[in-house]
């Protein structure tokens, strides 16, 4: 998990490299140690702070995400 600044709340959204599952994970929630619908251990952590949004398109397993800022 990423550390934190007074005031600020964390969030990492969790990909899948092999199905483009993806999850955010709230700070302090159990992580994943595997995807739980392929069982593929290759997973990437982005870290998202609670100003920024996101938005995901998924098009034949490419993975487009825009991140925007409040």
């Amino acid at each position: 998990m990423s550390a934190t600044t007074s005031g600020e709340e964390y969030r990492d959204l969790v990909i899948c490299n092999s199905c483009q599952w993806a999850a955010s994970l709230l700070k302090g929630s159990t992580g994943y140690s595997a995807c739980p619908i392929c069982g593929n251990a290759a997973l990437d952590t982005i870290p998202v702070n609670d100003y920024e949004a996101y938005t995901m398109n998924v098009k034949n397993k490419n993975v487009e995400i825009e991140f925007t800022k409040d």
